[in-house]
């Protein structure tokens, strides 16, 4: 029983030891971004979906990001909610991290931590290593670990981008594997389109439609407008 508890304690030491270190990521590249760094955006979805799993049915959500150059790396950092206003729970998310390019901006390796709650009271804490190539089709190769259950999420995902005078259309494709215990994983795949247009030098407003298919659901549509700006 004392073996458990000091366990216990133990993993909730590490939950807050990682959740400081990645609020006090966030609060440092916010201050030292500069004027024109930062974004803005709000949109409504028919679905929230994470890594192929459904989390909420209609949503609203909001996102914040920072980002900037120092000392020769990339620096990121983001907040996120989802507040569903259909059924399912209510997300936040914290993230911050580095990355760099490197062989004549060919490869882009980024490194990150991201913390994640939901109303429900589930927290989880997870290390990102991503791999962006700026090839044909862009490719991006992305590991990320649960930092409490050990837990391995893969994804492979190609984009495309077509830009017009009216508008400009994105297309994207992504198949992963998110384990869900020690011994049970889920094979997921997404395609979709967005089509979004500029209202302003700063702001634009997109739509668009996801086709999210995983062996723990059926296949299903999400829906989207939203409506972003930079500052």
């Amino acid at each position: 029983m004392t073996f458990r508890l000091e366990c216990v304690i133990i993993r909730l030491f590490i939950m807050k030891t990682i959740k400081l270190i990645t609020t006090a990521l966030l609060g440092f590249i916010i201050n030292a971004a500069s004027a024109g760094d930062y974004s803005l955006g709000t949109s409504y979805v028919s679905d929230y979906f994470e890594e192929g799993l459904r989390k909420a049915g209609e949503s609203v959500q909001v996102s914040l990001g920072a980002e900037g150059a120092l000392a020769g790396l990339n620096y990121s950092a983001g907040a996120f909610t989802n507040q569903s206003i259909d059924s399912g729970t209510d997300t936040y998310i914290l993230s911050g991290g580095l990355s760099k390019s490197f062989a004549d901006e060919l490869i882009s390796a980024y490194v990150g931590l991201e913390h994640t709650e939901d109303v429900a009271g589930e927290a989880a804490q997870e290390a990102g290593l991503t791999l962006s190539f700026s090839t044909l089709l862009s490719p991006t190769v992305s590991v990320s670990r649960n930092l409490e259950e050990s837990l391995f999420t893969y994804e492979l995902s190609l984009s495309h981008s077509l830009d017009a005078k009216i508008a400009s259309l994105d297309l994207m494709g992504a198949l992963g594997n998110i384990e869900s215990t020690q011994s049970v994983d889920t094979d997921y795949y997404i395609i979709g389109a967005t089509l979004s247009k500029s209202v302003s030098d700063n702001s634009s407003i997109s739509v668009g439609l996801v086709r999210v298919d995983s062996e723990s659901t059926e296949e299903d549509y999400v829906s989207s407008v939203g409506i972003s700006t930079t500052f």
